[in-house]
């Protein structure tokens, strides 16, 4: 029987051309090696190697073996290495909260791609508008928009911001046409918001800017907004990145200036360094950079034409 174990040594010998430089290449003695050598000769009842004075030459056989032995360096390598990607595999799980607009129209888009790259983390995505207090452990990331969060315990990163215009159904447009221009907004059945919505510069903007108009709809979310919308009952400010991606809808002006919102992500501080988190938080904030022009409002929207 072949100890496995011997064959390096038939492998650091056929490579260095001498037990000594064998000996050094392993961190071993000199007498070491020369003695498995001989012990695997004596056990497979054949020569290995020729011993001249310019160093072991293999037989035939020898540089058989160690052919072999080269093949399962290069496996156990391989072995080694899968094991050692697969204890750097980062694992655990990520609570995220979002507007549910947010969640579905930026943050879900990007969790098969995440998914790929770090299969080990699981995404706890918490879509509501109830803001949750990360602080207190209700989650470990957020994204939010608005103003800078100032809280206590978090760490914050500012992201593109998110440009608004005045959007409408197409068979708003086709019955009422679509209004071109601020001063055109007057006079067109608006859609209100409610709760924190109404304290946007967005919202404020379509009140100010369509005083006589009437209001045909309110609501408090953007996802209702949206479906408001799409029934043809009037027209609304919503963010370019929802907007200009709703089927159904058009924009009926370029983004409005000064009315857009910042985008924050949150972090916990006490989770900010940890491996899943801060993998997920730098792959996140990574992608929505590559989204300012959609976030801006710069792509291609449906038109009223």
């Amino acid at each position: 029987m072949i100890d496995w174990s011997d064959l390096r040594f038939v492998l650091a010998v056929a490579r260095a051309g001498s037990a000594l430089r064998a000996a050094q290449a392993l961190n071993l003695n000199q007498t070491t090696v020369m003695r498995r050598i001989a012990q695997l000769e004596a056990g497979i009842g054949a020569t290995l190697f020729e011993r001249k004075q310019s160093g072991y030459h293999p037989t035939p056989l020898g540089e058989r073996i160690a052919a072999v032995a080269a093949r399962i360096e290069q496996d156990v390598n391989a072995l080694e290495s899968a094991i050692s990607a697969e204890r750097r595999q980062v694992s655990g799980s990520v609570r995220l909260t979002t507007s549910e607009a947010l969640a579905s129209h930026l943050v879900a888009p990007l969790l098969p791609v995440f998914r790929k790259q770090q299969p080990g983390i699981l995404i706890e995505l918490l879509a509501e508008d109830r803001r949750l207090d990360l602080a207190r452990g209700e989650a470990d990331i957020a994204l939010r928009t608005g103003s800078r969060p100032d809280s206590a315990g978090i760490v914050v990163r500012r992201l593109p911001d998110v440009a608004w215009s005045v959007y409408c159904s197409r068979s708003y447009a086709d019955e009422y046409g679509a209004p071109d221009s601020a001063d055109a907004l007057d006079g067109h059945a608006i859609l209100a918001v409610d709760g924190a919505l109404a304290n946007r510069p967005a919202a404020m903007f379509l009140i100010r800017a369509a005083p006589n108009s009437k209001v045909s709809a309110r609501s408090n979310s953007l996802a209702n907004l949206v479906s408001a919308l799409k029934a043809g009952l009037g027209i609304a400010m919503l963010p370019c990145l929802i907007g200009d991606t709703e089927p159904g809808l058009v924009r009926c002006l370029p983004p409005i200036k000064d009315v857009g919102s910042e985008m924050w992500m949150i972090v916990r501080q006490d989770v900010k360094s940890a491996p899943h988190v801060r993998a997920f938080a730098d792959f996140l904030a990574a992608k929505i950079q590559t989204m300012r022009a959609q976030l801006a409002g710069e792509t291609q929207p449906n038109s009223p034409a």
